[in-house]
């Protein structure tokens, strides 16, 4: 019982220094999360192995022994040994909760960053969200008749250096951006996390970016800088989104620029049509077949891993983001619309 008094003593601390702001938030932001981030990228980037997805093995596994002998407290009428467990369980929770909030969840309280690097979200009108559409088509069609005339490697492990050669580039502009100890990973839980419509993930745990590379290689590029943004401490998905953009967009390898510019252009257009469908469709209607045959390859993918575990999925992590200060939930992705318009001063 005191442990758990103490745990949710430390929960409330922190929670209570993010929200009040000042200098002790500063130390957690400035100071803290960038050593942690950094000690914990410098010990698990030497392993090419993703630790934190066996670590959440490691986790499950043991939780269902938990359950399991919950279960069997129950059936043999030990309730002193199954009050004592479930304690015991709550205690561990709660103590996870610290870590998260100590190591990475701290981040959801902060001011957005991407404020501090010079833009602002601005309230646009249809026609905005036509110029940024057609701007967006224009390079993405750009972009993607590029790839065709290079020859370009499509492994993971160019990616993911590219990805951390690409902020090294754009902190010369934004030094907020400069990227330390790279740790990025191939998720071991790649072809599941297709059920859950997941591209990538960042342990907040481990610090490690975990990217699927299962998925169509044209959308790994602008995954690995999303989940890099993370590890900077850029939390809310529309943050990440956007730096994501501002890195591999700005990438001299092709490949990274139509990713960037592929996945911004689906969220514009999708943003346009549910104002106008007409001026979406006039616009899709002037992207390049190589760009639409990406699409038509994005869903077939996705099909062969649709089902009930998607919907799930997806109504658990709208309530994990809303919990975490993003109002939107899942529709916070597309939130990133507004940072563009900004981007591109439309």
């Amino acid at each position: 019982m005191i442990s758990i008094a103490i745990s949710i003593l430390a929960i409330l601390v922190l929670s209570g220094i993010f929200r009040a702001g000042g200098w002790l938030a500063d130390i957690y932001f400035h100071r803290w999360y960038v050593f942690i981030s950094t000690v914990l990228r410098k010990i698990f980037g030497k392993v090419s192995v993703s630790i934190g997805d066996v670590i959440y093995i490691v986790w499950v596994t043991v939780g269902m022994i938990f359950l399991l002998k919950i279960v069997w407290s129950l059936v043999s009428g030990r309730w002193g040994r199954m009050l004592y467990l479930l304690l015991s369980g709550i205690r561990s929770l709660l103590w996870l909760t610290f870590i998260f909030l100590l190591f990475w969840g701290g981040n959801y309280q902060r001011t957005s960053q991407v404020a501090d690097l010079g833009f602002d979200v601005k309230q646009y009108t249809t026609a905005d969200l036509y110029l940024l559409t057609d701007t967006l088509v224009k390079l993405a069609n750009r972009d993607r008749a590029a790839i065709d005339t290079q020859h370009i490697d499509t492994s993971v492990t160019h990616t993911f250096e590219q990805a951390a050669q690409g902020y090294e580039h754009v902190s010369i502009v934004w030094p907020a951006l400069r990227y330390k100890a790279p740790s990025v990973k191939s998720s071991l839980f790649g072809k599941y996390m297709n059920y859950l419509g997941v591209t990538g993930y960042l342990n907040p745990f481990t610090n490690e970016a975990q990217v699927n590379t299962t998925v169509p290689a044209f959308l790994q590029p602008f995954t690995t800088c999303h989940e890099i943004a993370h590890q900077l401490g850029f939390a809310p998905e529309e943050d990440a989104n956007f730096v994501g953009y501002l890195v591999a967009g700005r990438s001299a390898d092709a490949r990274f620029r139509y990713a960037a510019n592929y996945e911004m252009l689906l969220y514009s257009i999708r943003q346009l049509a549910r104002r106008n469908t007409y001026l979406a469709r006039l616009l899709w209607d002037n992207t390049i077949p190589a760009v639409r045959e990406d699409v038509r390859r994005m869903r077939l993918f996705y099909q062969q891993y649709e089902g009930p575990i998607d919907d799930y999925s997806a109504v658990l992590y709208d309530q994990y983001l809303k919990a975490n200060r993003q109002a939107k939930g899942i529709h916070s992705y597309s939130e990133v619309v507004g940072w563009l318009m900004s981007y591109y001063r439309i």
